[in-house]
């Protein structure tokens, strides 16, 4: 009997030893509840309105050249050819002003005298300027509606009616190009 004893207190030991740890686990309390968040609508996006604008020292401004630009020279601008066009990505269609901050060299201008310039958006003639002096100029004007469409990529381009020719290698330059885009 002594034997059986021991077995029945050995199994009855091993037996509260498994029952205890859930005896335990069931003492817990349950976690508090709270209410789910306040839903909110995200915030619209509103973009940088000089995002619409390519600086000629921009680190990116490669990007948005299509054809005729230069490669920069250490500096915010950057000599244009015949027929310089970039692309930029419009924001918003309505109430849109072509910007353009450029300079016609002084030598330069010695050759070819005044310069016509004609500036487009998508293709279509936005304006001719005639330029009788050399230096820095600033062009800037209302983009007709329906010339742009929001979310896509618009081309500007600005015929240089005549370029100087270098002597020395004889490389064409039209304008110096500081920064192309639009405003708002």
């Amino acid at each position: 009997m002594p034997v059986f004893g021991a077995v029945i207190i050995v199994l009855l030991t091993r037996i509260s030893l498994a029952i205890l740890p859930l005896l335990l686990c069931s003492c817990d309390r349950l976690p508090e509840t709270y209410p789910p968040p306040q839903q909110r609508q995200p915030q619209a996006f509103t973009p940088d309105p000089a995002a619409m604008m390519v600086e000629m020292n921009d680190p990116d401004a490669a990007q948005h050249i299509v054809k005729d630009i230069y490669e920069p020279m250490s500096s915010s601008w950057r000599w244009t050819a015949k027929q310089p066009t970039v692309r930029v990505l419009v924001y918003a269609a309505d109430n849109v002003k072509l910007s353009v901050d450029f300079a016609i060299w002084d030598d330069g201008f010695k050759q070819t005298g005044p310069l016509e310039l004609s500036f487009f958006v998508n293709g279509h003639l936005l304006d001719k300027v005639k330029y009788a002096t050399p230096g820095y100029k600033h062009f800037e004007k209302t983009v007709p509606a329906g010339w742009l469409s929001s979310d896509t990529e618009s081309t500007i381009s600005i015929d240089v009616d005549k370029l100087y020719v270098s002597p020395q290698d004889g490389v064409k330059f039209g304008i110096i190009l500081t920064r192309v885009g639009f405003l708002r």
